[in-house]
């Protein structure tokens, strides 16, 4: 990733627009730059720009958004921030802006908007990825593999955060890597092989209960209920076939008993239909008599129509000719309204002329009077100019008082300061001779116990003694698992064994009730089909019943010719209905033998699964034996002489002794060690605090510095300004007497205290001399259009004063208009005069068209009256009011005629229903299929559910305990399937648990950080050697994450890191900065690096190293941004961006 680019806007004190672009000169050709200006200028605002136009925050703000922005420069209304970068090739443009509401400074702060996009290098054109805050901040950090954090620890290395890898303690160091490098993972890996290891561990002993808690049916106990079953499916075989029997007998009665009861009500419905075809007899007879005058009917209502035809024709005529008086009335009206309209727009019209004339005059005496404002237009824009510069300059005159009545304050604030600086230095060198005397007696006290521990002991020895001691006691806890395990699987090997002995002796029973439920199977089948044989031929003989009833005492049979026929009482007598009874039964013991071989065969190849299944664990438990026999002597090599033999195993009591001794003897070494750790802990501690004193002293030596440094600025600054508010106030001076004489050669006294209202008046008086002098040269055309509108409104008036004199008024009708609806415009009239002209024509049309209608009309009523007459005296009927009389209205013929249907069709339909019910129950009468009384019949089959209930309760309770003995036992076979797999899987988890496991994940998280350390040092080692060739980095012995530096020059002398001056810890810093930017950007290469401040501790020969050390890295294509206010830094580097403040306004700009 590359920074290409970066564009900004009022933020912190960089106010306005500001665009830094790295590929143009002076950047182009040198990637090596710096940033440079005074204290407070605003250095740190462009890595701000950078950090906020990607991530959306900055090192010192963590949060900017709708709620706060600190960033934003006062008293303006919007900001921004615009990065252009580089990633493989591609180029992006990462944009982030906020404003105020309706831009105003002191309007609420808007939600921020965010934008990403992808540029085409070859036309600059972008296409937009996403404007959604999150979704950008996911594409970045998976574009360039960089968040904010590593984003801020591999390319810019802010103010304050530079050393931090340095001087952190070994835990916060510990936490460091993991943040940069995600070594986080190793300790989520440790936790979750313990947890796994104890669940597997769990879930074993889980299945083994479930195994133990397990029950079976003993042989005697099966084999019993198979034989209860068998005998219970014979007798409900039997209890079927009775209780179909009698439940056809039930059904027969039933129906004999419905149809005659179908039958009576047959009878009852017939009746009841002739009944009402009866009494509808008068109703009907009405419907008859009704049949002559409908047909005379429509000749009827043909006359009617004619005349009420006739009769609305006339009325018709009376009001058109109503309408036709009422409608000239109005035309006359009209007329006379139409030529007072007309004379009144002519008196308005003349009105209106006058008014222009009069307003004609007042404005040409204006323009008289104040002739002299003519000329303002030409002298306000100038004399506006030279007021608001007086207005600046005076502003600019104040504020310049005010800086330096601020200077000055500043001045003494920085006296006052110094003073301070210069006892808290004093106090400071004390304190650094306090912890060098308390580090001594540490380092004391830690020589005198590693002394009692024994001669030549050290902490690294006696760290190994404790971890020796630890491992051993480790082992001893596994050898006590492993013989714990050993005692479970012998029980184990036990317990399959008899097991599978009692498996086999199953099979053997299972196999004997099998071949004993074939051998029966065999038998059945030869009765179904002997069974069925018969069925057959007592079926083909009653077949031929009509012959056999044909055949006469002594008369030839037509078969065979003989005269006597002594089967045919033995063939009537057969019943194939019986035989058919037998034959289900015969089959449904058939089916019920087959049913129990297929169970028969299932349970043995159950057994048999088992069996295997037992074999297979037996295996598995032998080479589980073996294995853990070669692990128990693997074990007691590891242990040494103290183990035990290799029947050791059997003792529990004896091992958990030696597990003690030896938990006991490390528990010794473990408190031994802590306590030189501790020493070792005071020894850290004091060097850290000696460390932070000599620190702490080089920084109020540095403050005090910085202090003389601001102190001789602030004089720099309080001579310029006195210097440009002389200059200013001359400036001034000179801008008032132009003034005062350009306004007195326009006969104008000077502005009073408020210039803005003095030049408003004049402008108002010059717009109002314009707008007179435009409104008299409007005024002359309208003149001319109002006279010809005067004359043209005396010539319409005189038109419509002849029109309504020519006009004759009717005396025999009134206007149908009245003078309140009159039309109030002339316009409006001529159009109601010209609809009027052309109701008169439309009305004298339709009079004369009705008035031939009505001829007409009377011609065919005289028709319709003539032919009605004579049908009527051709009908029955003998006159209109027998016409009237005989006639039914529609709805109740309509409802006679379905009235009539109706109950003809349900007479026949009963009828027939009648005959079908007699007919079926004579039917049913005839079979007899029994003499038994109904509630015999009921009652018998009654006992035969009940019995054959209770038969069928015991033998499903008989079929569910075997069913449920099946499920157990093919159970009990996949649990100990499941057993085997689970052990296997238990032992693995186990194993490496024992290798990386722990509660807290610390085990396999310290192996990793350990690892990660190394790598890093080895970087930084390859930076430094670049930096400085003197200094090489290295893990301490005595701790996990400590450092130690090597000296070449002084024979490879190790010493604590925080023994380092100043300029030394500068480069080691920078060093390991260099290397956590490769280790953090191990997938992205890292092509711009930013540095904020660190170069005041250097000396000049350090920091001409320095330099040369990131000229090298220059050389190799990185682009390095360095921040600082160091003058010899300035002078070495040629390419620079300086920050230069303003004076006295807070605000600074860019000088590149």
């Amino acid at each position: 990733m590359k920074i290409l680019a970066l564009r900004l806007k009022n933020l912190n004190s960089l106010k306005g627009e500001w665009t830094l672009d790295f590929r143009q000169p002076p950047f182009a050709g040198n990637g090596l730059f710096a940033i440079t200006g005074p204290t407070g200028a605003g250095k740190s605002t462009l890595l701000d720009a950078i950090c906020l136009a990607l991530y959306h925050q900055t090192p010192r703000l963590p949060s900017v958004g709708a709620s706060s922005n600190d960033l934003m420069t006062r008293h303006t209304a919007d900001c921004l921030a615009e990065v252009t970068f580089e990633v493989q090739g591609s180029l992006y443009r990462a944009f982030w802006s906020q404003r105020r509401a309706r831009d105003k400074v002191d309007g609420a702060l808007q939600a921020p908007k965010v934008e990403l996009a992808q540029i085409d290098a070859a036309t600059g054109t972008g296409t937009i990825l996403t404007t959604h805050s999150n979704e950008k901040l996911k594409r970045i950090a998976t574009l360039t593999g960089l968040d904010f954090g590593r984003f801020t620890k591999s390319m810019l290395l802010a103010q304050g955060g530079f050393a931090a890898f340095l001087e952190a303690k070994a835990n916060e160091r510990a936490e460091l890597l993991e943040e940069l490098t995600g070594t986080e993972i190793y300790g989520q890996i440790s936790q979750a092989v313990f947890e796994r290891a104890r669940d597997a561990r769990q879930a074993l002993e889980r299945l083994q209960a479930q195994a133990d808690g397990m029950q079976l049916l003993s042989p005697e106990a099966h084999t019993a209920l198979l034989a209860e079953a068998d005998s219970l499916q014979t007798t409900l075989v039997e209890l079927q076939a009775e209780h179909s029997q009698v439940l056809a007998q039930h059904q027969w009665l039933q129906q004999v008993a419905q149809a005659q009861h179908a039958a009576q009500a047959a009878d009852a419905a017939h009746a009841q239909a002739q009944q009402a075809l009866d009494e509808a007899a008068p109703a009907l007879q009405r419907l008859a008599c009704s049949t002559p005058a409908q047909a005379l009917q429509p000749l009827y209502q043909a006359w009617q129509q004619a005349q009420a035809a006739h009769t609305d024709t006339a009325v018709q005529c009376q009001q058109l000719q109503a309408q036709l008086h009422q409608a000239q009335a109005s035309q006359h009206a009209l007329y006379h309204h139409a030529h007072a309209l007309a004379q009144k727009e002519a008196q308005q019209a003349q009105a209106a002329l006058a008014a222009l004339q009069h307003e004609q005059q007042q404005v040409q005496d204006d323009l008289r009077t104040h002739a002299a404002h003519a000329q303002l237009g030409t002298h306000l824009s100038g004399w506006r100019q030279q007021l608001a510069q007086h207005a600046a300059g005076a502003q600019q005159l104040a504020t310049l008082q005010h800086d330096a009545s601020e200077e000055k304050k500043h001045i003494h604030s920085l006296h006052t300061q110094l003073a301070a600086q210069e006892a808290q230095v004093s106090a400071a060198a004390q304190a650094e001779q306090q912890a060098q005397h308390t580090l001594q007696q540490a380092q004391d006290a830690l020589a005198q116990h590693l002394a009692a521990q024994g001669p030549g002991t050290t902490l690294a020895t006696l760290r190994a003694r404790w971890q020796a001691s630890h491992s051993q006691v480790h082992q001893w806890q596994q050898l006590q698992a492993l013989a714990a395990q050993r005692r479970q699987r012998a029980t184990q090997h036990t317990a399959l064994q008899q097991a599978e002995q009692e498996s086999q002796a199953a099979a053997t029973q299972q196999a004997q009730a099998l071949e004993h439920l074939r051998a029966q199977g065999r038998l059945q089948a030869e009765l179904v089909a002997s069974q069925r044989q018969v069925l057959a031929q007592e079926l083909r003989i009653h077949s031929l019943q009509a012959h056999r009833q044909a055949l006469q005492p002594g008369e030839a049979c037509p078969l065979c010719g003989a005269h006597d026929h002594p089967a045919i009482a033995a063939y009537t007598a057969l019943q194939p209905s019986r035989t058919q009874h037998a034959l289900a039964q015969a089959e449904q013991a058939l089916a019920a033998l087959q049913a129990q071989e297929a169970q028969q065969q299932a349970d043995l190849a159950a057994t048999h699964t088992r069996l295997n299944v037992l074999q297979a664990q037996q295996q598995q438990l032998a080479q589980a034996t073996q294995a853990d026999a070669t692990s128990w002597q693997a074990l007691c090599a590891a242990v040494g002489d103290n183990a035990p033999g290799p029947a050791g195993w059997h003792d529990a009591h004896a091992l958990a002794t030696a597990h003690a001794s030896c938990s006991a003897h490390s528990a010794a070494l473990a408190q031994a060690l802590h306590t030189a750790e501790a020493h070792e802990q005071t020894i850290a501690q004091a060097r850290e605090a000696a460390h932070q004193r000599a620190h702490a002293l080089q920084q109020a030596q540095h403050q005090l510095a910085a202090l003389q440094q601001a102190e001789r600025e602030a004089q720099a600054r309080l001579h310029t300004v006195l210097q440009q508010q002389t200059t200013l106030q001359a400036e001034l001076d000179a801008q008032t007497a132009a003034l005062h004489q350009a306004l007195a050669s326009a006969g104008l006294p000077l502005p009073g205290a408020d210039p803005s209202a003095w030049l408003q008046a004049r402008e108002a008086e010059w717009q109002h001399w314009q707008a007179a002098h435009a409104r008299l040269q409007q005024l002359t055309p309208e003149l001319a259009v109002q006279t010809r509108v005067c004359s043209a409104a005396s010539a319409e008036a005189a038109t419509w004063a002849e029109r309504s004199a020519s006009l004759a008024t009717p005396s025999d009708a009134t206007p149908s208009t009245q003078p309140s609806a009159l039309p109030n415009t002339l316009p409006a009239c001529t159009q109601a005069v010209a609809a009027t002209a052309q109701q008169l024509a439309s009305l004298q049309g339709q009079l004369l068209q009705a008035q031939a209608s009505l001829q007409a009309l009377q011609r065919a009523q005289e028709s319709a009256h003539a032919t009605w007459l004579q049908a009527l005296q051709a009908s029955p009927l003998t006159d209109e009011a027998a016409y009237h009389q005989a006639l039914l209205p529609e709805a109740e013929r309509a409802q006679l005629q379905a009235l009539h249907e109706r109950l003809h069709s349900a007479l026949q339909r009963h009828a027939t229903l009648q005959a079908d019910a007699h007919a079926r129950a004579a039917a049913l009468q005839a079979q007899a299929v029994t003499d038994a009384s109904a509630a015999a019949i009921q009652e018998r089959l009654h006992t035969l559910e009940e019995v054959r209930h209770a038969h069928s309760a015991r033998l499903g309770a008989a079929q569910a305990r075997l069913n449920d003995d099946a499920q157990r036992r093919s159970q009990q076979a996949a649990l100990l399937a499941t057993i085997a797999t689970q052990t296997q899987d238990c032992d693995l988890w186990q194993r490496l648990d024992a290798l990386i496991g722990s509660a807290k994940g610390d085990k396999f998280r310290r192996f990793a950080q350990g690892l990660t350390l190394e790598h890093l040092l080895h970087l930084a080692n390859q930076h430094l050697a670049r930096l400085h060739g003197r200094y090489l980095l290295r893990r301490k012995a005595t701790g996990e994450l400590e450092l130690d530096i090597v000296d070449s020059w002084q024979g490879d002398v190790a010493r604590d890191t925080r023994t380092l001056s100043g300029g030394e810890a500068f480069l080691v810093s920078l060093a390991l900065a260099l290397a956590l930017s490769d280790l953090v950007s191990s997938k992205t290469s890292i092509d711009s690096l930013f540095l904020d401040e660190g170069f005041g501790t250097l000396d000049g020969d350090t920091l001409e190293v320095a330099l040369g050390a990131l000229d090298a890295l220059n050389a190799s294509g990185k682009m390095i941004g360095i921040i600082s206010h160091v003058q010899a830094l300035q002078e070495r580097i040629p390419v620079q961006i300086r920050v230069d403040k303003g004076a006295g306004v807070g605000h600074s700009r860019l000088v590149v």
